[in-house]
């Protein structure tokens, strides 16, 4: 296994724990990633090749710094690709790297603007100004996103984890780095010749077909990921909307997620509805119509982006103390 250690500086400011930590995400019995203050762990998968990422933080708030070390498995490499005992990987490489984890980290994105629009809203103040530097993040790409999307779908968050171990169990791949054991979503290659009885058989239920078709229409190259994140929300909307099984939700969580775009806060699922209506109002239920208007009014074309602030926050409490109303959402 080679190890490569390079440095990046995202833009100040920048909340390290708040980027690469996101305890709303559903916790997966077998880790896809692990965080501790200031250290963070994934595999990521840059084009073909899997990769173990270890990720530090090296400075503050307003001068930050990170240093990432790269573990990869060169054991079926040439011999020409061995120098003086050791392996590294070629510099074009460590490139590709480093702009992967800037896009799907923001690591190069000026919120300055969005700053000083929610110093305009004091009631959320404080959340803004806990969380400040905080990235929408996302560790995947838009193929394994879509697949947490889709175990996500009319599912409590205990089933939910349940489909996917089941699948990654049975199709991920699993890989040791700096003493961790982590998982990986699948190729979609993977899942060629598998038979969508075989998911099924898996306990995953309608979603079988869905997996099956989306995979399949990567592995005809029918979607490519870096041409959606150059295009515009409403375009990139109407290409995800053609895909098999993604419907409006599905389709919120790709755009801001996995393609960025911090206005997409144009649909709200049941159970999400129930939470804003605390979080926002302090009520049981506040109709969706309403939630939409006043947020997209108070924060624009920074809508979702400011949800997501408040929703993380809501999270991170939850670390610390028991919320009853949340508890009866979430039902873990």
């Amino acid at each position: 296994m080679t190890i490569n250690s390079f440095f990046l500086y995202p833009k100040s400011p920048f909340h390290f724990d708040g980027t690469f930590h996101k305890p709303s995400h559903f916790p997966n019995k077998l880790p896809l990633d692990d965080w501790q203050p200031g250290k963070y762990w994934q595999l990521m998968r840059v084009g073909e090749k899997l990769f173990g990422l270890r990720i530090e933080d090296r400075g503050d708030v307003y001068n930050p710094k990170l240093k990432v070390t790269a573990y990869f498995n060169f054991d079926n490499l040439r011999d020409d690709r061995l120098k003086d005992g050791k392996t590294k990987l070629p510099q074009s490489e460590l490139e590709l790297i480093k702009k992967e984890i800037i896009y799907r980290y923001e690591l190069d994105q000026d919120l300055s603007d969005f700053i000083k629009l929610t110093k305009k809203n004091k009631r959320f103040t404080p959340v803004f100004n806990r969380w400040l530097g905080m990235r929408n993040s996302c560790e995947h790409n838009l193929y394994e996103l879509l697949i947490i999307s889709i175990v996500l779908q009319n599912a409590t968050v205990h089933r939910s984890v349940q489909m996917l171990d089941n699948l990654l169990v049975k199709y991920g791949d699993q890989t040791e780095f700096d003493h961790k054991k982590f998982y990986a979503i699948w190729r979609p290659e993977n899942l060629k010749y598998v038979s969508e009885q075989k998911l099924r058989n898996l306990k995953i239920g309608y979603r079988a077909k869905f997996i099956k078709r989306l995979t399949e229409d990567f592995i005809d190259k029918k979607v490519d990921e870096f041409s959606l994140r150059k295009m515009t929300k409403e375009s990139a909307r109407n290409e995800l909307m053609k895909l098999y099984g993604v419907g409006p939700e599905t389709s919120r969580i790709l755009l801001f997620e996995a393609l960025h775009h911090y206005d997409a806060f144009d649909h709200i699922a049941p159970w999400q509805q129930k939470i804003y209506s605390q979080l926002f109002y302090n009520q049981p239920l506040v109709s969706a119509n309403k939630i939409k208007k006043d947020i997209i009014k108070h924060y624009g074309r920074y809508s979702m982006l400011a949800v997501h602030y408040i929703w993380e926050d809501i999270f991170w409490r939850r670390k610390n103390e028991k919320i009853d109303w949340l508890e009866k959402e979430i039902r873990l």
